[in-house]
């Protein structure tokens, strides 16, 4: 990787810094509005990126100005004062869509227009659209991954949530394995600028799963019972803000990364994720 900062110390973060091989002196994990501050004492930095932000669903719906807060100004102040030569590489999220499928289409493509379920979404959704209104001055890669996991034992890893929960719906839905983000971004930092500014990238393994066959693949590797099938309509019932399924398409970024199949990535990130368990 050229000179990068990155911007997070939550799951995705962690996993990105030991992947990418980025140094403890480029890792900011202070709070995003103080990033312009840590970026002036650091010159010549090709790739910046944000992991940073707030996620849980239910806590961005009772604080929403502090979500909003996070999510959308202090990031866009993150963005700002970075080098307009700088690639600034954004992680937002597929959960944008509220589908598994949109009305037209088998899957969501990166340029149709959000459909936001929940406070969390919006604000993911409103900084995008807000960071490519200033594409054509700055260098900018905006990543929708969807349900990400890793081989990291992290609370915030699909994996750890998805061990939890005894019952799991069967809806079907895209995954993203963070190796796929490290990919992705590696890429995007290698090829020519103006093949992707001011593009929103949805990131994912080919193929659609559910949590309930997530489930039955860790309980194969003996790290959860085999789990009960919930119905959707029950679980939107009892869960506030309702949780949404996607499932995700873009051409451009298949014919970059050739993503590998996703019953196949699942598969072998759970042996690394056990193994991580054991130590």
């Amino acid at each position: 990787m050229k000179k990068t900062i990155l911007i997070g110390r939550g799951h995705l973060g962690m996993f990105l810094k030991s992947r990418l091989g980025i140094p403890d002196e480029f890792l900011y994990t202070g709070q995003l509005i103080d990033f312009p501050e840590f970026i002036k004492d650091h010159s010549n930095v090709d790739v910046v990126i944000n992991t940073a932000g707030k996620t849980d669903l239910k806590w961005c719906e009772e604080n929403a100005r502090e979500a909003a807060f996070c999510n959308i100004e202090s990031t866009l102040k993150a963005f700002r004062a970075v080098d307009k030569r700088t690639l600034f590489v954004q992680l937002s999220s597929g959960c944008v869509w509220d589908g598994p499928f949109p009305p037209i289409g088998l899957a969501f493509q990166p340029t149709m227009p959000p459909s936001p379920a929940s406070f969390y979404s919006w604000t993911k959704a409103a900084c995008d659209a807000l960071m490519l209104d200033e594409s054509v001055e700055r260098h900018v890669a905006i990543l929708r991954p969807r349900q990400v996991y890793s081989p990291l034992p992290s609370a915030r890893n699909t994996f750890t949530k998805l061990r939890t929960y005894a019952r799991l719906i069967d809806t079907q839905n895209s995954m993203t394995s963070a190796e796929t983000i490290a990919r992705t971004i590696e890429k995007l930092a290698s090829c020519p600028r103006h093949c992707f500014d001011g593009r929103i990238i949805n990131v994912y393994e080919k193929g659609i799963y559910s949590p309930y066959k997530v489930g039955c693949l860790l309980a194969e590797a003996g790290l959860r019972e085999m789990p009960v099938r919930l119905e959707k309509s029950e679980l939107d019932v009892s869960l506030r803000p309702k949780r949404v399924d996607t499932v995700l398409f873009d051409w451009w970024f298949e014919d970059l990364v050739c993503p590998p199949d996703v019953d196949v990535e699942l598969r072998r990130v759970i042996g690394e994720y056990k193994k991580n368990l054991s130590m």
